[in-house]
Order: structure tokens, then sequence, then C-alpha cells
């Protein structure tokens, strides 16, 4: 490559934008100025052919791109000279520096999606803070992308403990930054998001629940109407989490040590378990909100209905507490319905089963 080009390639390559839009344009117009020329000095070589402007800018954009097949092409000396200069002294180098940006552009953006920097441009998607093993946040992932009615969500990955995936799953971004940091956010369009999971930071960590509760005050503060789920490790540090706004708090450890005294117990609970808590095992878990204008229901009468349509209505959540035993209990505005089904449903479709 003549170093005068050298120059003029690292002089563009430093602003790609303009670099690409520069170059395409002198593209565009040593085609065109060539096939003006080429149409002026071969008029009377192809007299008996007809050939008109297009022709020949069909002739330039072939030659330019070396495909060259060789159908038409200058019979005259002045046409094959302006070949020369238009097209294989500067046209050639020009489209090879364009076609050697495009490639350049397209591969950084494939390496800056894969280590995490670049801008995601989704809505609606799902935020999962913190990678504290690969099984762990791969096993969400699946989870997350097994509910019928979340299944065409992205994922948007979210550390600075990772420098890439280690696995490569459809509709899952990465965006690699501090979780403390505000850019980090903005980056994975935090203002779009719909709901956000924020994990431990490592099971052996025993900051992590500061850390947890910290993210959580951000996450917050940057969207007041994302859906927050926070993992606590200790239920000693339960404390950190009122001072933030948390749609729920999930002791994972101290649930899964309730489960491992069951099984020792009453072995079989830990598989029935698996199978109500998992997307991807048959019927599972669902929740459904009570609305403000209901008509009054008893939920004995509604549990007993609603077995019928193949729905097991479990428990109910009334602010802090939780029911699972329905007797003189009537419906109210605000309750959460935990129960088993094969689907989500609505509060309308449950009245339709009374």
């Amino acid at each position: 490559m003549p170093f005068w080009l050298y120059k003029f390639y690292r002089k563009v390559r430093a602003k790609r934008g303009v670099g690409l839009l520069f170059l395409l344009s002198l593209l565009v117009l040593l085609i065109i100025i060539n096939a003006l020329l080429l149409a002026y000095f071969e008029k009377d070589t192809w007299r008996d052919d007809n050939l008109e402007f297009h022709d020949w800018l069909w002739v330039s954009v072939i030659s330019i791109s070396t495909i060259g097949y060789g159908d038409i092409y200058p019979k005259s000396d002045a046409g094959r000279l302006t070949v020369v200069i238009n097209i294989i002294i500067i046209g050639l180098s020009v489209f090879t520096v364009f076609m050697g940006m495009v490639v350049d552009l397209v591969t950084d953006q494939i390496l800056k999606g894969k280590l995490g920097m670049r801008k995601v441009h989704t809505k609606g998607h799902v935020l999962l803070v913190h990678f504290p093993s690969a099984g762990r946040v791969r096993q969400l992932i699946d989870e997350l992308s097994n509910d019928p009615n979340h299944r065409e969500r992205e994922i948007v990955v979210i550390t600075d403990q990772i420098e890439s995936l280690p696995f490569s799953v459809e509709n899952v971004r990465f965006v690699s930054g501090s979780p403390l940091a505000v850019d980090t956010y903005r980056q994975a369009n935090i203002g779009e998001a719909k709901m956000a999971m924020v994990l431990a930071t490592s099971y052996n960590d025993p900051n992590s629940d500061a850390v947890v509760a910290s993210v959580t005050s951000v996450l917050d503060k940057l969207n007041p109407d994302l859906h927050i789920v926070a993992e606590c490790l200790d239920e000693r540090h339960r404390m950190l989490f009122h001072s933030v706004r948390c749609d729920a708090i999930v002791p994972g450890l101290r649930i899964a040590g309730n489960l491992l005294v069951q099984e020792i117990h009453d072995p079989g609970i830990t598989q029935m378990i698996d199978v109500i808590t998992s997307n991807m095992k048959g019927e599972t878990l669902f929740s459904t909100r009570v609305p403000e204008d209901i008509r009054r229901v008893h939920y004995s009468d509604l549990a007993k209905a609603a077995l019928d349509a193949r729905i097991n209505l479990l428990c109910v959540n009334r602010g802090c507490d939780s029911h699972t035993v329905f007797c003189d209990l009537s419906a109210e505005p605000g309750d959460n319905l935990i129960y088993l089904a094969s689907n989500r449903k609505t509060w309308n479709e449950f009245e339709k089963i009374i």
C-alpha cells in the first residue's frame, strides 16, 4: 500500500462514521464520473449496441468491485485510460479501504457485544445483576426463558466479575461494568427495562448482602417503575433492605436449608418443590393480584371450584401474612393468590370458575 494511502487510511479510520460516509461518497462519485466519461468516449465504438449511460454505470460498478464480467468494455484508448485512472488506480484503492473499514466495523461491534461494551437497544427486558457462577446464572436464564408470558423478553446480564459470557444463549445480552455505576445501567438501557433480579455477588462473600442492597437502591433511583427482586444470603442482613424499595427479597440459603430439613424428615418434598417451582417441568406456581373492583368471593369456594379447572389454590398473601387455610377468608383488593396451574390466570378467569 502506498505511504500516502496508508496515512489517509489512518486519518479516516480515526473518525469511522465520517470516514465511511466520505469513502462511500467518493466511490459513488468515481463511478458516476467514470460512467459519464465512458459514455462519451465510447459512443462511436459501441454505436451498433445502442449503449446508454446506465450500461456504462453497470460497467463501472462491476469493474470497481473487481468482478468484471467483460460483457461490456472500453475499446477506445481514451476509454481505457479512463478505466485505468478512475477504476484501477483510484477506485480500487478507495474500494479496498472502504471494505476494510466495513469489515473492521462489523468485527469491532461483534467483539464489543461479546465483551459487554456495546449499548443495549431493547425494551421491556430483564436485568440480571451479578454473576455468582456460570451454572447458577444459566439456570436462571433457562427458567426465565421458559415462562410462556416472558419467553420473548431479552435478558441483560450485568457484572464486572467476568470478561465475557461463558455461554451463548439467544436473547441474552451482556454488559460489562460495575453494578454500582450509573453509566453501566445506562448502557443496559435501564429506563426501558421491566424487571431486575439482583443476585448475590458470591455465596462465599460476607459483604454480598450489603452490595445487593446498594445495587437495589441504585436500580430504584434510575427506574422507579422497575420490578426488583433481590437475593439475601443472611437473614440477619434483611434490615439492610428496609431503607430501599424492593418488591421481593428471596432468602435463598434459608429456603434451601428448610428444604434439606424437610427432606430428611419427609422424603419426596424436594422432588415436588423442584417440579412446581420450575417453568420446565409440567405445572408450576403462579401468582395473581386481586384488583380493586371485585364481587364478594369466599376463598374456600374458589379453591374447591378451581380444582375442577385443574387449578390448585395454595396460598393467599395479604400484606405480610400468608394464609394457607381459607375458612372464613374472603377476597380483598390487593390480595395475592398463589396457585399451581399449567398457565397464569387473571382474576376475571378466577371469577368465572365459581
